[in-house]
């Protein structure tokens, strides 16, 4: 029987913020963003920031430690208030649900209710914004330019966001953001930087043979360092991150037809690929039958095809993660032997 195992994952929630030791993850943009904000005059127009990298690289683990220094050491004049991104869908969201952690009532304009919380406080609120991104792509230019509008209000709330990518709304010479955001880009992460930040409290070997099926970011090295404490036996960590999936690639698995299960299998067992007459022989398909589903999960992007010659090739699994699943959970006709 399976063993299902959760996937880590960062979520900005004020009361989760301790919940892990912090790690020195992405120290260059925390602290150019911590100064920047331990500098901000309260009274002056603040320029909001946008933290952008692929999913899992350290955005949201980044705000969580910039949540955190905020509260225990500008806490005299600033005020961390986080919201997700998934939760907006107007300029009214943002200002309602700040006032609502602020435990304040906002009525008809939550924005102004805010100012005059500051003012009595004597406290700047900052922003934490994650997944920002769905703000924008739900949202119209003109709804954009009122946000822009207020934030340029001398004394106005802070906006440290997260976004997976920058979008048109950032770039585009009419859109209200042109130019709005500082952009602070996060790069994937190194194994090389993964054994600095555990201070080779982990067998290096081990992580980085677990990491080579999932991509350099923080999430990934969370799930590794987790497989690490669970496992006592390098022989099972590859079984334990299989497991960690489990769920998910088991529901892609089955929205498969037939003939595209039977090829993922064969493709599985070979870290080399195969050729369109291998796949035919472990199949025990002809090529009229094997060719359209080879197309059909190209533009899938579940396989890829390395040509040496244009009607040759190597057709070889995209995504290793999921080659490493097929492997632990699918029954091939054949096993092929690199």
């Amino acid at each position: 029987m399976q063993t299902i195992l959760p996937i880590l994952h960062e979520t900005l929630l004020s009361y989760d913020i301790k919940t892990r030791k912090v790690l020195a993850i992405n120290e260059e943009a925390y602290t150019s963003l911590s100064n920047y904000l331990s500098k901000e005059d309260i009274t002056k127009t603040a320029q909001p920031n946008l933290i952008v990298g692929e999913s899992g690289c350290g955005k949201t683990f980044l705000m969580k430690r910039l949540y955190a220094c905020v509260k225990e050491n500008m806490g005299d004049i600033l005020y961390p208030v986080v919201i997700e991104g998934k939760s907006l869908f107007s300029n009214d969201d943002i200002w309602s649900q700040c006032a609502l952690y602020l435990n304040i009532e906002g009525g008809n304009d939550c924005f102004e209710a805010i100012l005059k919380w500051q003012e009595t406080n004597s406290k700047r609120v900052v922003l934490f914004v994650d997944n920002i991104q769905y703000y924008f792509e739900r949202t119209d230019n003109t709804e954009q330019y009122g946000l822009r509008g207020k934030l340029n209000r001398g004394g106005a709330p802070i906006i440290i966001a997260s976004s997976e990518m920058v979008l048109p709304a950032f770039t585009q010479y009419d859109a209200a953001f042109f130019d709005g955001f500082k952009i602070n880009y996060l790069k994937p992460l190194p194994v090389s930087a993964v054994e600095e930040i555990t201070k080779s409290e982990y067998d290096i070997n081990r992580l980085e043979k677990i990491m080579a099926y999932m991509p350099k970011t923080i999430r990934s090295m969370f799930i590794a360092i987790g497989i690490l404490e669970k496992s006592n036996d390098s022989a099972k960590d590859l079984a334990f991150l299989s497991d960690y999936f489990f769920s998910h690639y088991q529901a892609k698995y089955e929205t498969t037809n037939i003939q595209t299960q039977r090829i993922l299998s064969a493709l599985s067992q070979t870290d080399s690929g195969l050729t369109l007459p291998e796949i035919r022989e472990i199949t025990g398909q002809d090529n009229g039958k094997i060719s359209p589903y080879l197309k059909l999960m190209a533009d899938q992007k579940l396989i890829d095809k390395e040509a040496k010659t244009p009607r040759g090739g190597i057709y070889y699994i995209i995504d290793p993660l999921f080659k490493l699943w097929l492997r632990h959970n699918t029954v091939p006709t054949l096993r092929i032997k690199d």
